[in-house]
């Protein structure tokens, strides 16, 4: 388990391993539009910087490491990203409003992407992504997808360790972003807290 994580419920995960992955069947949004509420699916497709979004709903926006390295893609991953290697940079993050995990995110990269200007993403720190990602004035994105996370998955497994909200299922959204020609692929699924979930 990695060192950096400094959540004593997160210490105590009883997954095999870290990172801990966020395999689903992704999906064009249309195909489940008519089976998500319109609150929830307007989180999901919005392409706006979702740490601005968060921020907008409490006193206190936080991000928590939870694992972040060198560690083996999925396939999935790599056919998104183009990659012939096994071996990617893996960042996973909570991102919490007033304490509380709003969003599990996971970035994964390239390694030649860390170096890409105003990057040194394996630096950032506390600090979001999505700081980064939306203030590079050449920052391209592509469609997003989104997928459903059920009571089988590990994402949703960890939002169980605190959250007393339970859910059916979370859902979340990728995409991927070009930043100076480089390559990323960000992953992030609202945990049972979030708004997202309001009616």
């Amino acid at each position: 388990m990695p060192d950096n994580i400094n959540n004593t419920r997160v210490r105590e995960l009883t997954f095999p391993n870290y990172p801990i992955g966020c395999d689903a069947k992704w999906l064009w949004p249309t195909i489940l539009e008519d089976s998500l509420s319109a609150n929830l699916y307007d989180w999901l497709v919005d392409t706006g910087s979702l740490t601005a979004r968060l921020k907008q709903y409490g006193q206190k926006f936080t991000v928590e490491i939870l694992s972040e390295g060198n560690y083996p893609l999925s396939d999935d991953e790599k056919t998104k990203l183009n990659l012939t290697g096994n071996i990617g940079f893996v960042r996973e993050v909570l991102l919490k409003v007033d304490g509380t995990p709003w969003v599990f995110a996971r970035s994964v990269m390239p390694i030649n992407t860390l170096t890409a200007p105003g990057g040194e993403l394996d630096k950032l720190g506390n600090r979001s992504l999505g700081s980064v990602l939306f203030s590079a004035k050449d920052m391209q994105r592509s469609e997003i997808e989104i997928a459903e996370f059920d009571e089988k998955s590990n994402v949703y497994s960890l939002s169980s360790l605190f959250n007393t909200l339970p859910k059916k299922s979370l859902f979340g959204r990728r995409s991927c972003f070009l930043l100076s020609g480089k390559s990323l692929l960000v992953s992030e699924v609202f945990l049972p807290a979030a708004s997202a979930y309001k009616e």
